[in-house]
């Protein structure tokens, strides 16, 4: 059996071979066949989400939200890109599930009426699993991939989201204090928002760390390859795909030169490790910063932002050979709205 597999009472994941079919299962009983009822099969009634525009509390607003989004996309499918999970207490686990979507826009949504348009897209879902039932979820998704497909203005959903969030029907709460992002996680390779990690792969999550220090908050970006393989392949936000250090250098500079003073921290670790993939890490971060440096969301406003992100990892040899990075720049175009758009104490 496998290592990692020992640890976790098998009472976690039933009635399925282990975590990854926990989680692949239960999405395409849900999301290919329809069959909405047994979300409450899998969240607690008291599941907590965590999204980049807001959270909601319950199982009731998972209900809700998943029923609009299934009519608004009811061809919606998805190929499982990979399930990175890994335990958390001998009766759970956290999984880092990334999807790769694709619907037709067949009724009413968020973003307007119908386009009958097809679009496709990344997105992230790391949930913590407690005795069978997901407890907590944090959710990221390419939006910005969504809306050029649609054929919509992007600074225009934005604005729209800014003051009526898709998951809270209210203002989008993005500030330092909200719940996804309040506080600081001391030390991630122990503990991360998932709970505490085992005693496992700490020498590459310490790697992983430094890269992090290093390059995205030093910016010390000749040190890239100390950390990736020369052929490093990185797929990002608009289905973008970059091979090679200095496109993979080049990616991650025009990120970081919209928010030119942000520090990036790790939220949460994710790792496991396969015969059939290798070793993968997923990780939850938060840039914080503000708009204050390239114009890539229009006039710069020195708006504050949090950008809640994901990165997977895939390494070989003791280096990065993939990495797969997903944040929403929608909701970081809301909030630069939002905060152009309130008034300025005196």
């Amino acid at each position: 059996m496998n290592e990692q597999l020992a640890d976790i009472n098998p009472s976690a994941y039933a009635p399925y071979r282990d975590p990854r079919e926990y989680i692949t299962s239960w999405t395409d009983k849900i999301w290919i066949t329809r069959g909405l009822g047994h979300l409450k099969d899998h969240y607690a009634p008291d599941v907590k989400v965590h999204t980049c525009y807001g959270e909601t509390y319950g199982f009731e607003d998972v209900m809700r939200n998943s029923l609009q989004k299934m009519v608004a996309f009811p061809n919606r499918g998805g190929g499982h890109d990979d399930v990175i999970w890994e335990q958390r207490g001998p009766n759970g686990f956290v999984s880092a599930h990334r999807v790769f979507n694709n619907a037709t826009h067949l009724g009413h949504w968020t973003y307007g009426p119908p386009t009958g348009k097809d679009w496709v897209n990344r997105g992230m879902a790391h949930c913590v699993v407690q005795d069978n039932k997901v407890v907590e979820e944090w959710v990221i998704r390419d939006e910005y991939a969504v809306l050029e497909h649609l054929g919509l203005d992007p600074f225009q959903v934005a604005a729209q989201l800014a003051h009526r969030s898709p998951v809270l029907g209210k203002a989008i709460d993005m500030g330092a204090q909200s719940a996804p992002f309040a506080g600081r996680i001391e030390n991630p390779v122990k503990s991360g928002i998932s709970g505490a990690r085992p005693d496992r792969y700490t020498a590459e999550c310490e790697m992983i760390v430094e890269m992090f220090e290093n390059v995205w908050n030093g910016r010390f970006f000749d040190m890239v390859p100390r950390y990736f393989s020369d052929t490093i392949v990185c797929q990002t936000v608009r289905l973008r795909r970059v091979m090679g250090i200095v496109p993979y250098q080049m990616e991650l500079m025009s990120l970081l030169a919209a928010v030119p003073d942000a520090q990036v921290e790790i939220r949460d670790f994710a790792v496991h490790e396969s015969t059939d993939l290798g070793l993968r890490i997923g990780t939850i971060w938060l840039l914080r910063g503000t708009y204050c440096g390239s114009p890539v969301y229009g006039p710069t406003n020195n708006a504050p932002v949090n950008i809640l992100g994901s990165s997977h990892f895939e390494l070989r040899n003791g280096k990065i050979i993939r990495e797969v990075r997903i944040f929403d720049e929608i909701s970081v175009m809301a909030q630069i709205i939002k905060a152009g758009q309130e008034p300025v104490e005196a």
